[in-house]
């Protein structure tokens, strides 16, 4: 079992975990403690943007469904198409209110017992709290799942790096695709590998337990070893996830939000059968259109503003800086931001609170 009771949570070995690995520990805004960096953010951006990286990434929540109904019930409460999905598949999306407001985006693993939902941090206890409340008559039971500590291999060698670990032929080659690996041959350890989306570029995660994390990690640095590899601490992470347009909840969107504004497409299906929010969602679609959305920034200027700084267009407010950093691919400072639709064209000029002016693009590195 990946999960056994008994077995110490990820943040009983977290602060630990990352001090003897080197790392500089900070406290995320929901409370969770991990590492900034471990000596160099530069290197580590570096070794993203040319290698791999290895993260570790204690920040996330999850919570584990289970019982014979769990599929089609989290079909009714997700914006992702869950049926007909089998174990080994998974999928990316929204969980929303009855008003179509998103409550976390998820990314859902199918297992063989169970299935994951992957949460942003800190969204673990309130989106239990949201989905026992449509328990009935349901045969589905909902808990934490704390004692993972998943470990993502990022960047153009990650797949490289875990052929070098286990059995090429073995590790998921799709989108969100799961699959469980012995640690070591005989030994009946295990541990689960997903192939992930939303990283803007390639990405495995292994899901270890957290007391199996630290010898894990040192196999995926012996490995990397010829690709340059090093572990990625949480701000060197930020700002590639910046740079490729990848929105996060409680950043870039968050309650107050609906599933368009975010862009994230590929979360909802318009084509499955009913589900909460849905037809707020659905009207939107066929009907209309939100009158606000999440889009790239590059600036014309080298002073880094702060999330959370206006923008305007023709001497009237536009939106507001959500996320932002400098990046060194392109020379200049890059952000995300929440815009009005008149102001969301690419290609737009916009003025930036004391930074000088901002344009508009698809994504940073998009253009």
């Amino acid at each position: 079992m990946l999960d056994s009771p008994g077995e110490p949570t990820r943040s009983e070995v977290s602060s630990a975990f990352f001090q003897a690995l080197g790392g500089e520990l900070m406290t995320l805004p929901a409370g969770s403690e991990t590492a900034a960096h471990f000596g160099s953010v530069e290197a580590e951006y570096g070794a993203l943007a040319d290698g791999v990286g290895v993260v570790a990434r204690n920040w996330i929540d999850h919570l584990r469904v289970r019982g014979e109904d769990r599929q089609a019930f989290l079909n009714g409460k997700v914006t992702c198409e869950l049926d007909g999905r089998v174990p080994g598949e998974g999928a990316y999306g929204f969980l929303l209110d009855a008003k179509g407001h998103i409550q976390a985006d998820t990314t859902i693993r199918v297992l063989e017992d169970a299935i994951w939902l992957e949460l942003p941090t800190g969204r673990g206890p309130s989106v239990g709290e949201h989905l026992n409340r449509f328990i009935v008559l349901d045969r589905v039971e909902i808990e934490p799942l704390d004692g993972l500590m998943p470990l993502t291999v990022v960047g153009s060698k990650a797949r490289a790096t875990l052929e070098s670990v286990f059995e090429p032929a073995l590790l998921p080659d799709r989108p969100w695709q799961v699959c469980h690996l012995a640690i070591e041959s005989g030994s009946g350890r295990e541990v689960l590998v997903s192939s992930d989306g939303r990283w803007g570029m390639p990405a495995l995660t292994l899901w270890s337990r957290a007391s199996d994390a630290a010898e894990i990690v040192s196999r995926l640095q012996d490995a990397g070893r010829p690709f340059g590899a090093r572990l990625v601490g949480y701000q060197a992470l930020d700002r590639f996830r910046i740079e490729a347009g990848i929105p996060w909840f409680g950043r870039d969107f968050g309650e107050a939000n609906l599933p368009q504004e975010t862009g994230e497409d590929e979360a909802v299906s318009y084509t499955k059968g009913c589900y909460l929010g849905q037809e707020v969602v659905a009207r939107l679609h066929y009907r209309g259109q939100v009158s606000k959305v999440l889009c790239g920034l590059r600036f014309e200027a080298d002073e880094v503003p702060v999330p959370g700084t206006a923008l305007v267009l023709e001497d009237r407010p536009a939106g507001t800086l959500t996320s932002v950093t400098f990046s060194p691919r392109m020379g200049s400072v890059v952000g995300i931001a929440m815009l009005q639709r008149r102001a969301a064209q690419l290609g737009t000029r916009l003025g930036v609170e004391g930074a000088g002016h901002a344009k508009v693009t698809k994504s940073p590195l998009a253009g």
